[in-house]
């Protein structure tokens, strides 16, 4: 940053060094040559007018001579006039000169950017997973200078806000992106990684004001992965196994990378291993017969009825296990426990829906207090 403004005080007084000089240089000698051709213009027109009048060389000569004293008199006149107006005195010149100085370095100040080597490399930066910690330390002491001349910049506080988030500054990047959501109104990005930074923040769990942050992109999206992940996360710390077994079903019920998916359905395990062995709950054993169409959907249904009790989906497989217990409840008025009998089915679908199903299979009625294990085949194209 010296450098920058060293170049910018370089350069101020270089233009002021210009100005005075030019200021203060004496008239060119030249005035006096073009006063000499001036003459020289006037007594050509004076003789041919005399030739024309037919005047004598004695009238001729008299009028000449006249006509060099009258440029004399002018030429000497006005010297000294022009000399005292082409040099301004040097007081006056020179505090001029530090205004000018002063008024440019201010004004690159204000519009400049001294910065602008770091944040040239922002991106190059924020792209770099490699990138040094000092590097992202220096380039983000950068924005925070630039979001304090120019606080209202969007672009600064978003880098500012995901910089923080790099250096494990989760308060600054909370405070970042509070006050990029305060004047940009912010976006669903902005507020997957404001919730973010405001759990790791408060120690991994979610407080008031990450709260309203999660419930804003849950009114736009209510099965948002990333929020039901963050909130499963939220009801393990406090010990609130349902409750997260819950948040984690939804979040395995979409399309997820591999990796992920497999990430998650072992935490759903661990979570239900925390839960009351003796609780009411049914074990769906699901096997295919054919190539499985892309979505599995087993739910228990009281006999008779047509809206299910409780609901999980999974992606199809030729054979899979899964548990169905009042943590995939549909209704927390109308849980699964409720003591009513059920029937379990396993339904094929192209897209996980109710209306576009390919094949399904039905138990006979069960209860769930008894821990029943189901077993099902589905055969694709029949129904």
């Amino acid at each position: 940053m010296i450098e920058v403004w060293l170049g910018a005080w370089g350069l101020a007084l270089l233009a002021v060094a210009v100005v005075a000089v030019g200021a203060r240089r004496r008239p060119r000698r030249g005035d006096v040559g073009d006063t000499d051709a001036l003459l020289a213009d006037r007594r050509r027109e004076l003789k041919a007018e005399a030739g024309v009048q037919g005047a004598s060389p004695p009238d001729v000569a008299a009028l000449e001579e006249e006509l060099a004293l009258e440029f004399m008199d002018s030429g000497t006149s006005a010297a000294p006039r022009s000399a005292q107006r082409g040099r301004p005195p040097f007081a006056p010149l020179l505090a001029g000169t530090a205004v000018a100085a002063l008024l440019a370095i201010g004004l690159y100040w204000l519009w400049g950017e001294p910065q602008g080597p770091v944040l040239a490399a922002a991106t190059a930066l924020m792209s770099d997973g490699a990138a040094s910690p000092q590097a992202l330390a220096d380039l983000e002491r950068a924005i925070a200078a630039r979001v304090e001349r120019r606080p209202h910049d969007g672009d600064a506080w978003f880098y500012l806000g995901h910089l923080r988030m790099r250096l494990d500054d989760y308060d600054g990047a909370v405070s970042a992106f509070a006050a990029l959501h305060e004047r940009t109104g912010g976006s669903e990005q902005v507020d997957l990684t404001w919730a973010q930074a405001g759990f790791l923040a408060a120690g991994g769990v979610i407080d008031e004001p990450t709260r309203e942050v999660v419930d804003r992109v849950m009114a736009r999206r209510p099965d948002h992965p990333n929020m039901l992940e963050l909130q499963a996360m939220d009801a393990i710390h406090r010990r609130d196994f349902a409750s997260a077994a819950g948040f984690l079903d939804r979040t395995l019920r979409q399309t997820l990378p591999a990796d992920r998916r497999t990430l998650l359905e072992e935490t759903l395990s661990l979570a239900r291993a925390r839960l009351d062995p003796n609780r009411p709950l049914i074990e769906v054993t699901v096997d295919v017969e054919g190539p499985p169409a892309p979505w599995l959907t087993v739910f228990a249904r009281p006999v008779g009825a047509r809206m299910p009790l409780a609901v999980v989906r999974r992606p199809a497989r030729a054979t899979q296990t899964l548990i169905l217990d009042d943590a995939v409840s549909m209704s927390a008025a109308a849980p699964l426990s409720s003591g009513t009998a059920v029937e379990v089915v396993a339904r094929l679908s192209r897209t996980g829906g109710a209306v576009d199903g390919i094949a399904e299979a039905v138990s006979a009625p069960v209860d769930a207090a008894a821990q029943p294990r189901v077993y099902l085949t589905v055969q694709p194209g029949e129904q």
